[in-house]
């Protein structure tokens, strides 16, 4: 029984639930069969080292269990109160881990690089109409949540995002992009969306490129840019080492639109809106021929 009782404490959180398992009570048949799965490999593993094994297989016995523990987080378990029963109240899967907490749901994300299924399929498995995306942004914006929309979540209640530790570099181990929402949109039909930013791969475009990149924390981070030519605007990129592509922007009643466009396009005395990141040493510049009434330019 001292086996047995050492694969339940290692086990004792886990039990496998499927998205279509709403609520996730812990302990269906699927849990059962992994946990009864376990329990025989282990048994086996004992009467071999009774048998006359040397005494270092155990810590092979200890390392199926620990591969074991990690296909069942790979798959995804909640966290409840028991191994075999009661109501979850978190989950964790290899890409996020979720806890309540003083009636917040705590996301913490251990892997931004994840399918983005296994950070909605974390939501719904506690009850949450919660759709989160992990997405590739400038350096302003890695950590923060860059779009957020629907739910009628109350007010006051946080709905947000930080680093934990605070200040930590998410390039280190141990520091974590930690997602909040309220426990009072629990079982609520409206789905609230995230686009949390993470930081992106070597030449992977970014994902937030209707920011600034003028913006705090940015290549061109206080330089002025709305209102004047491209061939000012140019000079200014290769001062800090970066390079240019381009957009044109269209005005339209209402609004505007971008549309790529090649730089043998553009005419050193357009005049720049707006410049973006648009992925790691390049800038987007968005331009029109001649100044436009209709656009608000920073000038």
């Amino acid at each position: 029984m001292r086996d047995i009782d050492e694969i339940n404490e290692l086990l004792r959180p886990l039990a496998r639930i499927s998205p279509d398992e709403p609520g996730g009570r812990a302990g269906g048949a699927r849990a059962q069969a992994l946990f009864a799965d376990i329990i025989a490999q282990e048994r086996d593993t004992t009467t071999a080292a009774l048998s006359g094994r040397p005494r270092g297989h155990r810590f092979g016995r200890r390392a199926l269990l620990g591969l074991a523990a990690s296909a069942v987080l790979a798959l995804g378990v909640v966290l409840g109160p028991s191994l075999l029963g009661g109501v979850a109240t978190s989950y964790a899967n290899s890409a996020v881990e979720i806890h309540e907490e003083a009636d917040t749901y705590v996301a913490r994300i251990k892997d931004p690089y994840a399918d983005q299924r296994k950070f909605s399929e974390a939501f719904r498995s506690l009850g949450l109409n919660v759709e989160l995306r992990v997405i590739p942004v400038s350096p302003s914006a890695v950590g923060e949540i860059v779009s957020l929309g629907g739910g009628n979540a109350p007010v006051n209640v946080p709905i947000g995002a930080r680093k934990e530790p605070a200040d930590c570099d998410l390039a280190d181990s141990g520091c974590f992009m930690v997602v909040t929402v309220p426990a009072a949109i629990k079982d609520t039909p409206d789905v609230v969306h995230f686009e949390l930013g993470r930081p992106a791969k070597p030449g992977e475009p970014y994902e937030n490129n209707w920011q600034s990149a003028t913006r705090p924390g940015e290549p061109l981070a206080g330089v002025k840019v709305s209102g004047r030519t491209v061939d000012d605007v140019l000079a200014e990129v290769g001062k800090h080492g970066l390079s240019a592509e381009f957009r044109r922007v269209v005005v339209h009643a209402g609004g505007y639109t971008v549309e790529p466009l090649a730089a043998d396009q553009v005419g050193g005395d357009w005049i720049v809106f707006k410049v973006i990141p648009a992925r790691e040493g390049v800038v987007g510049l968005e331009v029109t021929a001649e100044r436009q009434t209709g656009l608000e330019y920073a000038d």
